[in-house]
């Protein structure tokens, strides 16, 4: 069988290494679509031969590979993987195509960074042993440090080094609880190995509960950190802010955190020594995140800091989401990340547009854009409709899942979250209004649309929001097999 997972991680790899070689910026940019659509040609492939209707991994690749240690090449997907790897291949070509009439230095450098990122991120989603998973995890951070760091704004240093800290410390606490598992199971079984499927089937028949918690503690702080969520995400508004409009769409396909709640955490959860209360931590975290995010999100003066801000709040909801386990709640908190990645990525180019046409991102400083830019208008209202959880819009469906599935487990924390709808909405409409709508200010001089690359990368995201929010199933059928599995396991456990 073709070795389709390590074709769509090998292929940007190679192709940043060439990219690095190109001497011109019409070569980088070329060799970034090439590569990029290449994914995207092989991840449809495998989407129209994925099985919705199991839970197991598909297209997997197993070899030896350190057989002393217990480390293996083993890679594939399962219905938590799949939509994000489809995630992060289709909005790729479009971020290439949206940066192509861009006018910046090192184009080499700048383009092999973005598929740097796209084969740590998919090797994450791939990557089914934890020395491969976290060599991914970590060189997640390498390409997104230095693009924040070379073509960042203003505070740019402050924002990488702070973003590299925060992160990295957590992936070594996350790095710890692995080495945790992996240590146990070796001493009860007298067996190396790095599996994950295998290693989390051994959790359970671990004999200390204190250890046990631990190794949970240190796994799921590594995920939060990265999600990011309340109270570790202050790196994350830096970090999207001060990020050049690539960067900041790029932070947004790293959907990592998340995933790790889903494919580790959650079936470790039943086996915990006290799974009562890391459902509490977390449902504490996702519902404080939601409403934490939303007002800050609405005290904001600087539109795209307003858009980082709301990344927090949204968020929130695939944490609250993994803590309902319900079927519906956890399929809609996953549901959530494809959603937001769609959704902010359009959002980040918006601002990114709107602060090159005019100098500046300053809310107060804008208005009436909407008669200069109706392209972009159309484009932006309907984001943000869509971010404000507008009903037939991708946004809906993956919040409505998640509050609605989450009530019958976790009515207070829902109702938390409930209180922040109204001051999602607030800060959404008044962001809009001052803006695209309203008196032109003259000032701003004279203002061009968005031209046919930006049209066409943001109009094709636009209109799959919109196709998602009306029909979710091409996404959300493989996502519920595997929620139905993690939840048909609490019920045996009595979680």
């Amino acid at each position: 069988m073709l070795p389709i997972l390590s074709l769509i991680v090998l292929i940007p790899l190679i192709f940043a290494a060439l990219t690095l070689l190109t001497k011109t910026k019409e070569q980088a940019r070329l060799m970034a679509l090439v590569a990029t659509v290449s994914v995207l040609i092989l991840t449809l492939y495998m989407y129209f031969n994925f099985d919705s209707t199991i839970a197991a991994h598909q297209f997997e690749e197993l070899y030896q590979w350190v057989p002393s240690l217990g480390i293996t090449y083993h890679v594939g997907v399962d219905g938590i993987a799949m939509p994000l790897i489809l995630l992060n291949a289709i909005v790729l070509p479009f971020l290439v195509l949206f940066t192509w009439n861009d006018e910046r230095k090192s184009p080499n450098r700048f383009y092999a960074l973005i598929l740097g990122t796209e084969a740590a991120v998919i090797g994450v989603f791939t990557a089914l042993d934890f020395f491969l998973f976290y060599v991914f995890w970590e060189l997640t951070l390498i390409p997104l440090f230095f693009m924040v760091s070379i073509w960042g704004g203003p505070n740019k240093h402050h924002a990488s080094i702070k973003f590299f800290i925060y992160t990295h410390v957590a992936s070594l606490v996350m790095l710890l609880g692995i080495f945790g598992l992996y240590f146990a199971a070796w001493d009860m079984t007298g067996t190396p190995s790095l599996d994950i499927p295998y290693l989390l089937s051994q959790f359970q028949f671990i004999e200390s509960g204190g250890l046990k918690d631990m190794i949970f503690l240190a796994l799921l702080f590594g995920f939060i950190v990265k999600i990011p969520s309340f109270p570790f995400h202050s790196w994350q508004p830096d970090a999207y802010t001060e990020a050049p409009t690539a960067g900041s769409v790029l932070f947004v396909m790293l959907k990592i955190g998340g995933y790790g709640l889903f494919k580790i955490m959650l079936p470790l959860l039943p086996f915990t020594a006290s799974p009562n209360l890391m459902i509490t931590i977390m449902a504490v975290l996702g519902s404080v995140s939601i409403i934490y995010g939303a007002f800050l999100a609405l005290s904001q003066k600087d539109l795209k800091r307003m858009v980082a801000y709301s990344s927090v709040s949204h968020m929130g909801y695939v944490t609250l989401g993994a803590a309902g386990l319900v079927s519906l709640s956890v399929s809609g908190a996953m549901f959530q990340q494809f959603s937001h990645g769609l959704i902010m990525s359009v959002m980040f180019m918006s601002c990114g547009i709107i602060n090159n046409a005019t100098g500046t991102r300053i809310m107060n400083d804008l208005g009436g854009l909407a008669q200069k830019m109706p392209k972009l208008a159309v484009i932006m209202v309907l984001t943000f409709m869509a971010s404000l959880g507008l009903p037939g819009l991708s946004g809906f469906i993956a919040e409505v899942s998640v509050l609605a599935g989450s009530f019958g487990n976790l009515p207070v924390y829902v109702i938390i979250a409930l209180m922040a709808i109204v001051v999602t909405g607030a800060y959404h409409l008044w962001a809009l209004q001052r803006t695209m709508f309203g008196v032109f200010d003259e000032k701003l001089g004279a203002i061009a649309d968005i031209n046919g690359y930006q049209t066409l990368s943001m109009g094709i995201i636009a209109i799959l929001i919109l196709y998602f929010g009306l029909n979710p199933s091409p996404v959300l059928d493989m996502m519920l097999t595997n929620s139905e599995q993690i939840v048909s396991m609490m019920a045996v456990m009595g979680v």
